[in-house]
């Protein structure tokens, strides 16, 4: 019955192990992400907007940006924002299982 049971669980963490590597989310899926979260919307430039209380939009540039896929069952994003006044707000994520989850959100400014 041990023996069987050992085997069980080595099949299930292989299979977890090939789904965590074949789901990693795309840079694309964290800026749906942060839109949803954060309210931020990133086009394809390093402008991006947020959307604040009273349906006022600020602009923010993107100044900073670190991104790692080299890992095998996850990967991690980075990115540090910057408005007109100078107020900084970085967001940093870890995505895996197709999704991203937040890591550090710190609002300076």
């Amino acid at each position: 019955m041990k023996k069987e049971l050992t085997r069980m669980g080595m099949i299930f963490s292989f299979m977890l192990i090939v789904y965590m590597s074949t789901h990693r989310p795309s840079e694309a899926q964290f800026y749906s992400w942060l839109l949803k979260e954060y309210n931020i919307e990133c086009h394809e430039s390093i402008t991006c907007t947020k959307k604040s209380e009273g349906n006022s939009y600020t602009t923010l540039i993107e100044t900073g940006s670190n991104i790692k896929n080299g890992y095998l069952l996850f990967n991690t994003i980075g990115k540090i924002y910057e408005d007109e006044n100078g107020s900084r707000i970085t967001v940093k994520a870890m995505g895996m299982f197709g999704k991203y989850f937040t890591i550090i959100i710190d609002e300076q400014g």
